[in-house]
Parts: structure tokens; sequence; C-alpha cells
């Protein structure tokens, strides 16, 4: 399994601590903070289903990271 809480962090999207967005970790390192400014991040723990969205069509997440969550299709 690539992800997980026993394997090295590599989820591939983050959510800020101040303003709840969720954010691509590439952007992040990218940018270094949020576009709120913040430099905090914590790991998903849930998304809306715009989120999933965002994240399956248009960031194109791999599926393995969906299905932690139980979203795979």
């Amino acid at each position: 399994m690539k992800y997980g809480k026993d394997e090295p962090f590599t989820d591939p999207v983050v959510r800020c601590d101040s303003c709840q967005k969720i954010i691509l970790k590439k952007s992040l390192h990218e940018l270094g903070m949020c576009s709120c400014g913040n430099r905090k991040v914590r790991a998903l723990l849930s998304f809306t289903l715009w989120e999933y969205l965002k994240m399956r069509f248009w960031w194109r997440i791999d599926p393995e990271y969906l299905k932690i969550f139980g979203r795979s299709k």
C-alpha cells in the first residue's frame, strides 16, 4: 500500500490548517504556503463531494489514494 498511517507521508493532497482548503502537495512545495498565506497544513481526513470531484477529475489524483476514504470510482 502506497498510502497509510504506517507508511511514509506521501499523500498528494493536504488541508490548510487555517482556511480549510485542500491543496496539492506539489503546489505547496512550489509556493511554500496556502493561497491564504498560512504555512501549516494537515493530512486530509475527509472531504466533500466537490473536493472529491476536484481531486478525481481535475487534479487526477491517484485512485489508490482515494480508496483510503472508500471512494474508488
